[in-house]
Parts: structure tokens; C-alpha cells; sequence
């Protein structure tokens, strides 16, 4: 999975619109061939902040919007922030649910993709270690 995020400042004049602007494209993201999911929110402390974020199944896919209007559009978009916006992309190598947690807590936390040790239930993963 590969994660495309932004964070930028628009104008304070420009804030509403940019949020239209960037709902628009993560639905028009979440129709594209890949596309795993989209978010967009404000930063807590300061809500002028907008972060925006497109998680993608195969590099394939991931280059093939980047070549696209879709992308296009997006740019133009980050041409209007007050500083200069903030765009990477974020390779994840590896998931792991819940049982990562009972690992790390029974001391097997050296993890290696598509090994999984820990029991399935979750109160095995959350109760106190002795």
C-alpha cells in the first residue's frame, strides 16, 4: 500500500472552498482503479492546516493517477497555499492487527510479514501482563 499525503495552508479566504474542492477529488479518488481510501481533515490546533490523504494498492495504480487529470487537478490546488504545501508518499511495507500488540507484550515483537503468533481472542491481547 502507498499513501499520497498532503498537508497545506490555503488563504483564510479560500479555506471553505479548498475543502469542496478536495471533497470533490477524494470522490472522484475513491471511483479510480486502486484506490483504497481518501481523508481529508483539519488540523485540531489549527483547523487553516488541511490534511488530505489517497492510500493506494500497487505502485501501478498509483502512478497511473499521477499521470492523471485527477493529479493535474490536485496540483493546482496546492499552487494556492500560503506555504509551500507539504506532499509525500508513504510506502507500507506491512499491517498488523491487534495480535502485534499481544506480541510486543509477551515479548515476540519481532515481527516478519505473514507471521502471526499470538492467540486470535481479544482479551488474551489486552489483559495485563503478569
Amino acid at each position: 500500500m502507498i499513501e499520497l499525503r498532503l498537508y497545506l495552508q490555503p488563504p483564510p479566504q479560500r479555506t471553505e472552498s479548498l475543502l469542496a474542492a478536495l471533497q470533490s477529488l477524494a470522490r472522484l479518488a475513491r471511483l479510480a482503479r486502486g484506490c483504497l481510501e481518501t481523508h481529508l481533515f483539519t488540523e485540531s490546533h489549527d483547523p487553516r492546516n488541511l490534511c488530505y490523504i489517497e492510500a493506494w494498492d500497487t505502485e501501478e495504480n498509483l502512478c497511473s493517477m499521477l499521470r492523471s487529470e485527477h493529479f493535474t487537478r490536485l496540483a493546482e490546488l496546492m499552487e494556492t497555499a500560503v506555504e509551500p504545501p507539504i506532499l509525500d508518499f508513504r510506502t507500507i511495507t506491512a499491517i498488523h492487527g491487534l495480535e502485534f500488540a499481544w506480541q510486543v507484550r509477551h515479548g515476540q515483537n519481532d515481527l516478519r510479514p505473514g507471521e502471526v503468533g499470538a492467540p486470535s481472542p481479544l482479551v488474551k491481547a489486552i489483559r495485563p501482563l503478569p
